[in-house]
């Protein structure tokens, strides 16, 4: 509703309809658009039922004459194809098809200036809708983005000559070549080496004419505006590809390319006329802006490169010069025409503070503090991830000062500069800036102004030169520091001193940072020389230590102990004993909260250990400015206690009790209440923004810390610091709330019997009603702390509602993650036996009713079943936050007591009524600190029915219900006749089979949503339910199954992911849930499986008459990637049939009129995926015509295979082992669709006659590399099932018409055997049999042919190989050692290994070694009986094959092995009659082809084997 609002009341009243109507102000116009995009990104895919009268009025107002209101309107389309992706075939080719259009105009004559702003306004759309493809990869074709870099090639290779058109023409080109880096590094590659070319032509070296020219204004405007362009789409490629394209080479010519710009800047006049406007750009930009913006991003690559300072060595000391004497020469610098000059006299005394100003430039103020942060260096922070809070972390700029929702408000007005996104439209498509950290929601940047921006890149470009700087340039880079800030010609409380002091602050900070980093450590930089130019920056930071500026007071000190941490050595005393003198001689209130804040962070940095020696002194300083009556003075000290304690760790033990004690006097001190603290104000007219009452809180929490365990025995501590946080509890002020919290979360870890959960969870359970968000958070981890102790009790304490708090919270706050955390822990303990409890809750959110159901009906859903209507969608785009009142109170179930059969709203249809009407207000009570840092009480009330995400989740637990269920074995919960058994028998019984109707009518609702992802989380649903609960008959009525009763619901559910208004990942999950019905054997009768079958046949013509997949159903218009999707699981749909087809008769009627169509599309898939398996480069080289389709144009699809690959490749290894089965069963049964698509098949022939065909290598390929995968795993565990499916496929590959008369190379066979061996050492006796059964196979199939070739040719003197291969080194070595021993290099050798090793892990008494007998211990006999039968067979099919030479050792080792056998007392009753069958196979035939000599070595191993077995017989 708000969404539809806006677009009515204001983005569609422009243009005027009516003449005399005034057009909107356009500062409403980017509010209101801004608002939308908002709006569009927080609803996600429920976006969906806005975006047919959103986009037409976007695309309208990309016509404004406002630039500002253009790029709203860019930024607006991005986010509708970002949240709802099915837009983006779409919308795209739209914009692209005008941009083009009015590009085409450019050259008329009457070319007006509207026009040249529309193809600004559509190339900045068309780059915000490339963005999109990375994160929605399958919605995209390459094809169009082909078509944007030929676009742009061709325009920078022929622009007008008209200069005002061909500037726009160039900005137009490096517009969509700097959005196209963002598609990945596969994709950008490619284009990469013409990129190279196209940015050496537009940057040129400038040559000694050119310096010496003399240029108009006009000129100068046109190359800056050109350079700038090209320089941004290098900046768009260095961030995007800095990790994978970015080679030392690359990033030489680059920096080449750059310093050709700086030596042309070189060239320019020093100043420009601040009135001057830019004529070769459409929108109103001063010259001075367009220099700044050049130079801004010339530093922005430079700091990208980082990594490679190397390639800009040379220039390294004139870019630190240039830096430098941007941000500290501030009066060189004009505010942007995006800031207002502000007209302020500079009297002495008068100026308050440099944040007061609000003319968008802040005297050239750096825009990277913002209050206690300083986003400066940030991936260097070292603190970054320790706490998930941002407590305790000088890096993340004290977020423990608790900002809430209403104090960020405030905040912005202590911001001299505001960013938005048309001060630098580069944000607009690019993703580097664009998504939230941890969230997949896009954030609209808000880049500053050019000036300003100029500034910040170059205060972290020097950040980043500092430290590689030699000790000479350095302490001269201080120097000219030194004598900037010192200048007399600055007044001392001047606003432009205090702007130059910030920023020389924050780029020490973060040159720093840098010098600390782990990555500088390792290159040996110079580190800081500690003579004269530590002297100088120290004396540069202790004048802002002690400035009236809390903000830079702060900066400042993390500055100077970062710089103590650096130096080390005796400075760390010398400056630790000037802050010690200077607190003593100096009353200052300011200056002493400096000083204890300096100390803070010496201690942090310099470390426990180092600062040891200096601890007693330091906090006897830091206690005695604690007790100081000013609330500014101890406010800091107590933060500087917080960090010393943090820092020092166990070393502070002796000091536990002195600290516990001064904190319990203060906070009984009227100095240090909250009305004074709360609202101290320091000289600079700037409140602290924390109280005494919250540092208490820190410092109890990291005394917690430091105490650890010592806690459970120290009674008295322990009870002085549990009563200091019962009281902080107590207080008003919500931010003390907060740090009573985290100390109870401590304390929580390390003696939490001390703690009294019956009371603790109640108190939590109130505060996650607070509006005030960090409260709620804190209290919201510290629950999820409890549950994962104890679920259960956690419960069992809280009030009513609980659960309905948590559900509502994912409403409100979704950024929460800890709730959904408490949620799952909650989850896992109850799933098992109370599965009714979640069944009710997500029935009672998927219908949006408020009031829970705990009446006695099953369902209390008093809804209809399609729960997501476009109203309630309405109300969920409008809705701030959810709310549901009342609570559950235990499972309930039907009147009838068996649970199975809706409740009395009967079913429902599509067309309901949406969400319930009998919501009900809640009352949220919140606290908001007022300015005297007391509260008020404020209630909201709300009426909120659930959002899809809330929805989604329910659902997504309740089939982590049904896994954990499932995978414990319970077979109550499946079997409807013995649930009811043990319910009669028990009295009660909770089984999630009761609740099958249930299921199947949220499965339905869910499905036939509104919201893409709650539709495929139904169909997920209903995928889960009819495969749980297929063979679960109904006790009802004899000989049926109890889903059968569903078959109308369940073909209702799956008919709509076919409709006009779905997509293709829902019908893609949808036809691989229809095979899954068909094949489950529910329904049998085809006339009653005509609805989805019709479904599954329908999807295969359309695969079978279209070589690309344009529909299935009434979905159109696929994109090249989601055509591949879509096709593969129509294809693997029916390989499920093909596979079930083998257990269901019924099925065969289905499948054999279509097997016809459907073997070759099975064998090409395979072929498809094991060609996109291989390097897209050898791919590309590949003229192979067939192969995956993903686009119309040949040229395209070769050239960007590896940009699909990436793509698609996922939904390929999804698919081919399905398909794989179907065609192993096809070709094991001989079905003559098969056997013709192999005949048919270009890759069947044999090329080389001693060689297997290319198919059977590829189908051979793809089993043995999933096999190898997993038996090389080192995960410790293995896919059966695959492992099943890829060798029953191997066993059915071994045959002369597909493998070929000869069979694999010798080196290849070895290998799979030696993959078997692993799998016989690591696999069950599932997997074993199937590999016995393939040696069986092959040695049937192939015999002494194959695998005693290479034992022939040694006999024969050793000759070449069956295979061309000539005797290895090993081979030869084995010759000359043992000339008659079995060789170990031959086919059959390991073929025997692979033997002996079963029998020796089942028949452990063979090894003469011992043995582990782990293995062996839970072993069924029959297992190893039927295990071992086919060995002992194959053992003689071994020996009649070998050549008569090996015949005899054969024999023995066979002996040996059967008298073994026979001996054991457990297995010869079961194998001794295959014993017998072995030997009569063997030993009829072997005399007559044994010399005379062998004949005496069988008579000898005859009577050995004779013997022992004799021997056994008269011991027993």
């Amino acid at each position: 509703m708000a969404i539809r609002h806006l677009i009515a009341e204001w983005i569609k009243s422009w243009p005027p309809l009516k003449r005399h109507q005034l057009p909107p102000n356009k500062h409403a116009l980017i509010c209101a658009t801004n608002l939308i995009s908002a709006l569009v990104c927080e609803l996600g895919g429920g976006a969906n039922v806005v975006k047919d009268i959103l986009v037409d009025p976007l695309f309208v107002l990309l016509t404004h004459p406002s630039f500002s209101v253009q790029t709203a309107a860019a930024w607006c389309i991005r986010c509708v194809c970002y949240s709802v992706p099915s837009n983006l075939p779409y919308l795209l080719p739209r914009a692209l098809n005008t941009l083009e259009k009015d590009l085409s105009n450019l050259a008329n004559p009457t070319t007006t200036p509207e026009l040249l702003r529309r193809v600004i306004a559509y190339a900045y759309t068309v780059g915000a809708i490339m963005s999109v493809f990375p994160a929605r990869p399958i919605y995209t074709s390459f094809e169009l983005s082909a078509r944007a870099m030929s676009l742009a090639t061709q325009l920078l290779k022929n622009p007008s000559k008209a200069s005002h058109i061909s500037s726009i023409q160039v900005q137009v080109a490096w517009i969509l070549v700097g959005s196209l880096m963002c598609l990945g590094p596969n994709l950008v590659k490619l284009h990469l080496p013409q990129l190279l070319l196209l940015w050496k032509s537009a940057l040129p070296k400038p040559t000694g004419k050119e310096a010496n020219a003399i240029r108009a204004e006009v000129e100068w405007s046109y190359l800056f505006h050109i350079r700038e362009c090209a320089i941004s789409s290098i900046y768009s490629f260095l961030v995007h590809n800095s990790t994978t394209l970015v080679t030392l080479d690359v990033a030489k010519r680059i920096a080449a390319l750059l310093n050709n710009t700086l030596a042309f800047l070189a060239t320019a006049p020093n100043s420009f006329s601040p009135a001057t406007i830019s004529p070769c750009v459409p929108h109103q930009t001063r010259l001075v802006d367009q220099y700044y913006m050049l130079r801004r991003r010339i530093f922005q690559c430079f700091v990208t490169i980082r990594p490679l300072l190397s390639t800009y060595e040379s220039s390294l000391t004139s870019l630190l010069r240039n830096s430098l004497n941007v941000f500290i020469e501030l009066d060189k610098i004009q505010p942007s025409s995006g800031a207002h000059a502000q007209v302020t006299a500079s009297v002495p005394g008068q100026f308050i503070s440099v944040w007061s100003s609000a003319d968008g430039h802040g005297y050239g103020v750096t825009s990277k503090m913002q209050g206690y942060r300083t986003d400066i260096a940030k991936e260097y922070d070292e603190d970054h991830g320790e706490d998930s809070h941002g407590y305790n972390s000088s890096s993340h700029g004290k977020e423990w000062v608790t900002k809430d929702r209403f104090q960020r408000i405030e905040e912005i007005l202590e911001r001299p500069i505001i960013g938005s996104v048309e001060l630098d439209p580069i944000y607009i498509y690019t993703t580097f800036a664009s998504t939230a950290e941890g969230s997949e929601s896009l954030v609209l940047p808000r880049p500053v102004s050019p000036s300003t921006g100029y500034i910040d890149t170059s205060i972290e470009l020097f950040a980043t030169l500092f430290p590689s700087q030699p000790p000479p340039v350095q302490e001269s880079t201080f120097e000219h520091i030194a004598s900037v800030v010192k200048d007399a010609r600055l007044e001392k409380n001047s606003p432009k001193r205090a702007a130059v002091l910030v920023n020389v602050t924050v780029a020490l900070l973060g040159a720093f940072k840098n010098m600390m980093s782990p990555a500088n450590k390792k290159k040996t930089t110079h580190g800081l020389a500690s003579g004269r130019a530590t002297q100088l920056v120290q004396e540069i930071l202790m004048e802002a230590i002690v400035h009236p500026d809390p903000y830079l007071r702060n900066a400042a000190s993390e500055t100077i102990g970062r710089l103590t941490a650096i130096v080390g050595g005796s400075f760390v005393a010398g400056q630790m004993q000037q802050l010690v003198d200077l607190v003593v001689s100096n009353r200052d209130p300011d200056v002493r909260a400096g000083c204890a804040l300096a100390i803070g962070y010496i201690y942090t940095h310099v470390g426990g250990m180092a600062a040891a020696p200096h601890l007693k002194t330091l906090f006897g300083i830091l206690v005695s400015l604690s007790s100081d009556p000013h609330p500014v003075v101890h406010a800091w000290a107590l933060e500087a206690i917080a960090m010393t304690v943090s820092a020092a760790g166990l070393m502070f033990s002796s000091y536990v009790n002195s600290t516990l004690g001064m904190v319990a006097k203060l906070y009984l001190s009227e100095t240090h209440e909250p009305g004074s603290g709360s609202v101290a104000v320091s000289n600079a007219g700037m409140s602290v923004g924390f109280s005494a009452y919250q540092e208490f809180g820190r410092i109890i929490y990291e005394l917690i810390g430091t105490l650890g365990p010592e806690l459970q025995a120290s009674s008295k501590i322990r009870e002085l610091c549990l009563n200091m946080v019962e009281e902080l509890k107590l207080e008003p002020d919500e931010r003390v709330n907060v740090e009573a919290i985290r100390c109870i979360q401590h304390f929580l870890m390390f003696a939490p019997q001390h703690l009294n959960t019956q009371e603790l969870v109640p108190y939590l359970q109130g505060q996650i009603v607070s509006l005030h968000l960090p409260l709620k958070k804190a209290a919201v981890t510290c629950l999820y702390q409890l549950v994962q102790r104890d679920a259960e009790l956690v419960f069992k304490a809280a009030q009513p509602g609980l659960d309905t708090e948590l559900f509502k919270m994912l409403d409100t706050d979704p950024g929460l993650s800890d709730v959904k955390n408490v949620i799952k822990s909650w989850l896992k303990e109850t799933a098992l036996h109370e599965p009714s409890v979640w069944v009710n809750i997500t029935k009672r959110i998927l219908s949006g009713t408020n009031k829970p159901d705990g009446t006695g009906k099953a369902g209390g859903a008093g809804g209809s079943s399609a729960a997501v209507t476009s109203t309630a969608m309405d109300l969920s785009a409008s809705a701030g936050g959810g709310s549901r009142g009342g609570s559950f109170d235990g499972p309930s179930f039907d009147g009838d007591g068996d649970g199975d059969g809706f409740d009395d709203d009967g079913f429902g249809d599509d067309e309901g009524a949406g969400f319930g009407d009998d919501e009900q207000q809640v009352d949220i009570t919140t606290t908001v600190a007022d300015a005297s840092g007391m509260t008020s009480r404020l209630t909201v009330n709300v009426e909120i029915p659930p959002r899809w995400r809330t929805q989604l989740f329910a659902l997504q637990c309740l089939q982590k219900i049904i896994e954990i269920i499932s995978s414990s074995g319970t077979r109550e919960h499946f079997d409807l006749i013995y649930a009811r058994a043990r319910r009669q028998q028990a009295g009660f019984g909770d089984y999630l089979v009761f609740r099958v109707p249930d299921l199947i009518k949220l499965s339905f609702t869910a499905a036939t949503a509104h919201v893409d992802e709650l539709r495929l989380a139904g169909i997920s649903l209903l995928r889960m339910v009819i495969e749980k609960f297929a063979s679960t008959a109904d006790p009802d009525l004899e000989g049926t199954l109890l889903l059968e009763q569903y078959a109308a619901q369940i073909g209702a559910a799956l008919t709509p992911a076919f409709g006009a208004d779905s997509s293709s990942e829902i019908v893609s999950a949808a036809v691989r849930v229809c095979a899954i019905y068909v094949g489950s054997g529910i329904v049998k009768d085809l006339y009653q499986l005509g609805r989805v079958l019709k479904l599954l046949v329908s999807s295969l013509d359309k695969v079978k008459s279209e070589s690309e997949l344009t529909g299935v159903g009434e979905v159109k218009d696929l994109s090249p990637h989601a055509s591949v999707m879509v096709k593969l699981s129509v294809l693997n749909a029916w390989a499920e049939l093909q596979v079930a087809s083998q257990r269901q008769d019924y099925l065969r009627q289905i499948l054999q009129p279509n097997l016809s169509a459907l073997s070759p599309l099975w064998l090409r898939s395979l072929q498809d995926y094991a060609r996109i398996r291989l390097e897209s480069d050898i791919v590309a080289l590949t003229s192979s015509t067939v192969g995956i389709q993903t686009s119309s144009s040949g040229g395209i699809e070769s050239m960007y295979s590896a940009a699909t690959k990436q793509v698609v490749l996922p939904y390929y290894r999804k698919s081919w082992l399905k398909i794989m089965e179907a065609v192993a069963s096809l070709i094991e049964s001989g079905a003559p669709s098969m056997l013709d698509a192999l005949t048919s098949n270009p890759d069947a022939e044999q090329t080389e006659p001693d060689k297997p065909s290319n198919l059977f290598c590829i189908l051979f390929g793809l089993c043995i590399e999933s096999l190898s995968r997993i038996s090389s795993s080192s995960s410790g565990r293995s896919d059966v099932t695959t492992m099943v499916i890829c060798l029953k496929a191997l066993k059915t590959f071994i045959q002369s018409s597909l493998a070929g008369d000869h069979f694999l190379p010798k080196a290849i066979f070895l290998e799979l055997m030696n993959v078997f061996d692993r799998l016989i050492q690591t696999e069950g006796y599932r997997v074993q049999l199937i590999i016995i059964e393939i040696i069986q196979r092959l040695t049937k199939n192939y015999g002494a042919s194959y695998l005693c070739d290479d034992l022939v040719d040694q006999i024969d003197n050793g000759e070449d190989d069956l295979d061309g291969l000539k005797g290895t080194v090993l081979e030869d070595m084995d010759r000359a050692l043992e000339p008659g021993a079995f060789p170990s290099t031959a086919k059959l050798y390991y073929v025997l290994r692979l033997l002996i090793n079963v029998f020796l892990q089942k028949l452990p008494s063979l090894s003469t070694s011992k043995r582990s007998s782990s293995r062996l211990t839970g072993t069924n006999q029959e297992h190893v009986a039927i295990l071992l039968g086919p060995c002992l067979d194959e053992l003689g099919m071994l020996v009649n094959i070998a050549p008569a030479s090996y015949k005899i050792d054969l024999l023995a080792i066979c002996f040996y092995i059967f008298s073994e056998i026979l001996m054991d007392s457990k297995l010869d009753t079961l194998l001794a009659p295959r014993v017998l069958v072995s030997l009569k196979s063997t030993l009829p035939s072997l005399e007559s082809s044994l010399e005379s000599i062998e004949k005496r070595s069988l008579s000898r191993v005859n009577c050995a084997m004779l013997h022992s077995l004799l021997d056994n017989l008269f011991k027993e």
